[in-house]
């Protein structure tokens, strides 16, 4: 049987879908895979066939030809489009959640709700195929080899014992204070490597000689081989957590506007959380919906330290 996953979110949501290609293996489907363009240098490793989707509108029409041999498809993702493109395909068996826009075209609706991890709820888009997968097969998994680990050292002169910093995200209100973060960096007692994109270059000279700033220097792979070696990664709700979890690294999440009931907190490490009435706000939050942007600061950087400690630790 050929079963197709589409997943064009964000970078940590495809992460987290890895479970699902890895308990599809497992059984010996022929699996597929659709997300944005990032897919092909993410999922090396991975023996599917990948099918990158930029989402542009003529792309809409020729994924369809493309896909339409599959005999199920599994649609982790839950926007209109998505759900018109794979009615559209005639894949017999459309499985989705039911919040999903437009779940009428899909042939079977699964519950989506938040207080559970997005591992276990991708999941529960397994059970029409029959599929209950055990716990131990839900953590997400990428692939980083020793030759890329090696050349990234080299590259940027990285020490052997360093914590990574992720603070930067698409959406400010998930950005613990900046100034938060240098404090963290002087403080933690270990050699500090921020990343972060090209976008973020300007903030994260916040860091000054206070870090290794690889921020806007690294590709997809350079940045997982980084993370692949990190004692510990420090993150705001990014992908950054997942990626570190999927090479077997433990990571710290604070969290700001959002909040783990919506399922994103590590698997691996630990999270902390601001204590104000006004959070959370959303699972990806656009603006402050009391004006105070109180969270961003609450989370004090002694909670903060004192939860690395324990994690570099153990």
């Amino acid at each position: 049987m050929k079963v197709l996953i589409w997943q064009t979110a964000f970078l940590g949501d495809v992460v987290l879908a890895t479970s699902l290609l890895r308990i599809l293996e497992r059984r010996s489907y022929r699996v597929g895979f659709v997300g944005r363009p990032f897919i092909v240098e993410l999922l090396k490793g991975y023996n599917v066939e990948l099918i990158p989707f930029n989402k542009g509108f003529w792309e809409s029409f020729r994924i369809i030809s493309q896909i339409k041999h599959y005999d199920a498809v599994i649609s982790v993702h839950r926007s209109m489009r998505t759900a018109l493109i794979l009615y559209l395909s005639r894949i017999p068996l459309r499985i989705g959640f039911d919040r999903s826009e437009l779940s009428v075209l899909y042939t079977h609706k699964v519950p989506h709700r938040w207080e559970m991890h997005e591992v276990e709820r991708n999941a529960q888009l397994l059970k029409p195929l029959g599929i209950v997968p055990k716990k131990d097969e839900l953590y997400p998994k990428l692939f980083v080899d020793e030759t890329e680990v090696r050349k990234v050292k080299e590259k940027f002169n990285l020490p052997e014992d360093y914590v990574v910093f992720s603070p930067f995200s698409n959406f400010p209100l998930k950005e613990w204070h900046i100034d938060h973060w240098v404090e963290l960096s002087r403080a933690i007692g270990k050699e500090v490597v921020v990343v972060g994109t090209k976008r973020d270059e300007e903030r994260s000279k916040s860091f000054k000689d206070n870090a290794i700033n690889l921020v806007g220097k690294t590709s997809l792979r350079e940045f997982m081989a980084v993370l692949s070696k990190a004692k510990l990664v420090v993150s705001c709700d990014s992908s950054a957590v997942h990626i570190a979890n999927a090479l077997g690294v433990p990571a710290l999440t604070i969290y700001t506007a959002t909040a783990p009931i919506y399922g994103f907190y590590p698997l691996r490490g630990a999270y902390i959380t601001p204590q104000v009435e006004c959070s959370p706000c959303s699972p990806n939050p656009k603006r402050c919906k009391v004006g105070t942007y109180e969270c961003v600061k609450s989370v004090s950087v002694e909670k903060v330290l004192s939860l690395c400690q324990t994690l570099i630790t153990d």
